[in-house]
């Protein structure tokens, strides 16, 4: 180990009912994932939903995906060279599951999208907006 070389950063971390929860710095979110989806909040205080809760949650992005989907592929027809199948992923948002019931899948990092993003705010298994940006 070199005399100036700096110690490895350990990340705020807790356990919840088997569920390990990071507080990433460098993105300012608490983060986790739950059978194979990431989830993130923003929020300073980190409210967890309970397994069923997740499930059910998960539910619904599996019920809603193909019309997520559609809706993407309609908005990127018209952008030249942007497809879909292009490695995209989402992660769903937290940040306003605790108060108002919803949450948000964040569909981003297709090679052919650059740093545009989309959002789709889903409240009993219904799309209730859509956004995109960047």
């Amino acid at each position: 180990m070199g005399l100036f070389k700096k110690p490895t950063k350990i990340l705020p971390r807790i356990t919840i009912e088997g569920i390990d929860v990071v507080f990433d710095p460098d993105h300012n979110w608490w983060e986790f994932s739950y059978e194979g989806t990431g989830f993130i909040t923003f929020e300073s205080q980190l409210f967890m939903p309970s397994r069923e809760q997740l499930d059910g949650i998960l539910s619904d992005v599996t019920a809603l995906r193909s019309v997520m989907l559609d809706r993407l592929s309609k908005g990127w027809s018209d952008w030249d060279g942007v497809k879909m199948d292009d490695g995209e992923s989402y992660q769903i948002n937290l940040a306003e599951f605790s108060t108002e019931g919803s949450f948000e899948v964040s569909w981003s990092g297709g090679a052919s999208w650059g740093d545009m993003g989309i959002e789709f705010t889903i409240l009993n298994r219904e799309i209730l907006h859509e956004t995109w940006g960047d």
